[in-house]
């Protein structure tokens, strides 16, 4: 059997002590009570760590601050459509397509679908539609008149009946609107000059006493007007400079159906 030399230490020192006259329970008990009785949870926080915590807010707010590209949380700004990472508005003018997507697939998708083929039957297709490309006795002015006041009844769209209802959607500003209708006009194959905020305004303003959704016969009763955004040729050097082009002259009033 293997002797424990520090057991062989421990007997002697208490062989020692109790020579002397102590035991080795009374000495420990006199060295622990000389130390602080062991506390859990009352000791407080380095002041040091707080600093450093605190410091270490402040930088991570700085850094949001400085590089939250421009995000604002009280502010919905459909126009920022790419990240600048300094803190500024996106450069240039916001493309029509990216920004009319964004906000049709938010606001219309549920109806015309992804693809703008509608819902056979209950939503009409946008695709190669004489609503959305000024078509037949279509105008471009009924096209802006249908986003801003709605549309009921029965229509008629690519020789397919529908009848349904379609809301309002005056609470959206100009420019949406205008993107909006500049997205359908030009996707899925669709090719139509745009639609301007501008232009959308000047409907809203004409038609402000509009109370109900139109319906088709409606619509058809009033002048057709087409929209031509192309810029102008240039003109031949010598030639004088041609006017800004206008809204095209109304359409005679076609009977109604």
């Amino acid at each position: 059997m293997i002797d424990d030399p520090h057991k062989h230490g421990s007997d002697e020192l208490q062989s020692h002590l109790e020579g002397e006259g102590l035991n080795v329970r009374d000495v420990h008990g006199a060295i622990l009570r000389e130390k602080d009785d062991p506390r859990d949870g009352y000791e407080p926080i380095p002041l040091w760590l707080v600093s450093a915590f605190m410091a270490l807010v402040f930088w991570a707010g700085a850094y949001l601050a400085f590089n939250s590209g421009g995000f604002q949380s009280d502010v919905y700004n459909p126009t920022q459509v790419s990240w600048t990472g300094g803190g500024g508005a996106a450069k240039g003018p916001p493309d029509p397509m990216v920004v009319g997507k964004r906000l049709f697939t938010a606001n219309c998708v549920a109806c015309h679908q992804a693809t703008g083929q509608g819902v056979a039957g209950q939503f009409p297709t946008l695709v190669g539609s004489e609503w959305v490309l000024s078509g037949d006795w279509h105008g471009d002015n009924h096209l802006v008149q249908i986003l801003l006041h709605g549309l009921q009844g029965p229509i008629q769209v690519k020789g397919s009946t529908y009848n349904g209802a379609m809301p309002p959607w005056k609470q959206l500003k100009d420019e949406q609107i205008a993107m909006i209708l500049t997205y359908i006009r030009n996707e899925w194959g669709n090719s139509a000059p745009p639609i301007t905020a501008e232009q959308v305004a000047k409907v809203r303003e004409e038609t402000a006493t509009q109370t109900e959704p139109y319906t088709q016969n409606q619509l058809k009763a009033i002048p057709a007007i087409k929209y031509d955004s192309a810029p102008p040729a240039a003109p031949a050097e010598g030639e004088a400079v041609p006017p800004a082009p206008t809204e095209a002259q109304p359409a005679a009033t076609p009977a109604a159906a």
